[in-house]
């Protein structure tokens, strides 16, 4: 079972809080960022996709198109995909806590992100039950 621990996201201040999930001492976020260096347009859309989750924070609405709900039927914890033309964003959100951004992607593996994603969000349930 992989160590979870949570990091404020600092960047976005509002009503509602979000970290970042580090996994085993690694984080996601600069994982996703080291394979996007160097490239002009995927930063400019993770910068996107930071005001995008900074205005969730401060409880406004987004376009399903840039902010979806992607929970499935019967499932008690929120899912949500943050998206930009080319980069996605895969949180869920855990009362009392804030929205946990669990891992990055890209729209071209959009199917497999959202797996990978869902794994993440059950093993990090799982660690909160022991």
């Amino acid at each position: 079972m992989p160590i979870f621990a949570l990091k404020k996201i600092e960047a976005i201040i509002g009503k509602q809080e979000f970290f970042e999930i580090i996994i085993d001492g690694k984080s996601q976020y600069e994982d996703f960022c080291d394979k996007i260096k160097g490239n002009q347009q995927y930063n400019s859309e993770l910068k996107t996709i930071l005001s995008y989750m900074d205005l969730v924070a401060n409880l406004q609405s987004l376009p399903e198109k840039r902010f979806k709900d992607i929970t499935l039927a019967k499932e008690t914890v929120k899912e949500y995909e943050f998206k930009s033309k080319n980069l996605r964003a895969y949180a869920f959100h855990i009362k009392k806590t804030g929205k946990l951004v669990a891992y990055w992607g890209f729209k071209n593996s959009q199917k497999k992100d959202i797996v990978k994603f869902r794994s993440i969000k059950k093993q990090y349930l799982q660690s909160l039950e022991k």
